[in-house]
């Protein structure tokens, strides 16, 4: 299931499961939304919106993974992570959020007594660029520090510059010694 399936990232998703012959079950709140996406590619399509845990994971008990495209993640993540939990539903997201990876592995305990995987950040931001890290490391096992920079070609959606505004006042946070540090905004 592919939830927020009609947000600007949603889509660039569908259409590259589409591109492989995918078929996932699209959802989102609206079903004026989501029904004539669904039906442009021929897919099954459910409506509910993300208040009660409970109910999400009625929706959730036939489905073997949920992506959550549907940001703010600060607010959507943790009940789609409830209903999951009560489905033994696998869950993933595109959040860039670290407040959000933490949650998400304070549930680690609850998870893995349930067999269901909880991975945040499968977006850009973060498991990407781990796996760029990990390789680097391997190329370079005696480099000291890794600093990786990224440019951008095009604009941000608009969940993405919500959530950088909701953040601005918090600053941001850097990993020292395999720690969460914070640090000033723009750091």
């Amino acid at each position: 299931m592919l939830y927020g399936a009609n947000g600007y990232t949603g889509q660039l998703m569908v259409e590259e499961a589409a591109r492989r012959g995918e078929r996932p079950v699209l959802a989102g709140r609206r079903v004026e939304v989501i029904r004539p996406l669904a039906e442009r590619h021929g897919l099954e399509y459910r409506a509910f919106d993300l208040s009660d845990p409970a109910a999400i994971a009625g929706q959730l008990a036939d489905v073997d993974a949920i992506a959550l495209a549907a940001g703010p993640f600060s607010a959507t993540s943790a009940p789609v992570v409830d209903a999951c939990l009560r489905s033994g539903t696998h869950y993933t997201d595109i959040t860039g959020e670290i407040d959000v990876f933490e949650a998400c592995a304070a549930r680690d305990t609850d998870a893995k007594a349930r067999g269901v995987v909880l991975l945040p950040g499968a977006g850009f931001d973060v498991v990407p660029t781990d796996c760029v890290a990990a390789s680097l490391h391997a190329a370079l096992p005696d480099a000291t520090e890794l600093v990786l920079a990224f440019r951008g070609d095009g604009a941000s959606s608009r969940g993405t510059t919500k959530t950088m505004i909701e953040a601005l006042p918090h600053g941001g946070k850097v990993r020292r010694d395999g720690r969460l540090v914070s640090v000033p905004t723009a750091h």
